[in-house]
């Protein structure tokens, strides 16, 4: 079973984040982001991903996500 490597939590950034359905943005909510890497059972990292944890409720994921080469992350500016 993969497990997450541990993170610090000093590296964790707060963020909004929201899902595109049908040309539609919803607000899935206020949440804690940082990196990790997955790692398999033999102790090898074997991808690195995006996590967002809720900030109301710390166990539920808001975001879970691999990271590619070819996907663009936006950090969107405040109007």
């Amino acid at each position: 079973m993969a497990q997450n490597v541990p993170h610090q939590m000093i590296d964790r950034k707060r963020v909004k984040v929201y899902e595109l359905r049908n040309n539609d943005w919803f607000d899935r909510g206020t949440g804690f982001c940082s990196s990790a890497f997955v790692t398999n059972d033999d102790g090898e990292v074997s991808e690195p991903r995006i996590v967002v944890e809720s900030e109301d409720a710390p166990d539920r994921l808001l975001l879970d996500t691999r990271i590619h080469h070819d996907d663009g992350f936006q950090r969107q500016q405040g109007m």
